[in-house]
């Protein structure tokens, strides 16, 4: 996501839980992520509109499941913040 000039960050501001979790059981082979967007990067909050940007979003979304898959498992491992 980096290469793709957006910042990223793990379980901030939010610690997500519930919805990997409810949906994943890594024991049996089904993994679940959760990516949070910010709306703003597609979205005139204001007017309630799709920004200059929203045109780009969708191009770079269809990379994002390739660019998921070539994460090192290592770097997938659980995670708990120091607030969790």
């Amino acid at each position: 996501m980096r290469g793709f000039g957006y910042s990223v960050s793990r379980n901030k501001p939010y610690a997500g839980g519930f919805i990997t979790e409810h949906y994943g059981n890594p024991t049996t082979g089904l993994h679940a992520i959760q990516l949070e967007i910010n709306r703003a990067l597609y979205m005139d909050e204001k007017r309630y509109e799709p920004s200059a940007s929203f045109a780009t979003s969708p191009a770079n979304s269809k990379c994002w499941p390739t660019a998921l898959a070539a994460i090192p498992i290592e770097e997938l491992r659980p995670y708990r913040a120091a607030a969790e």
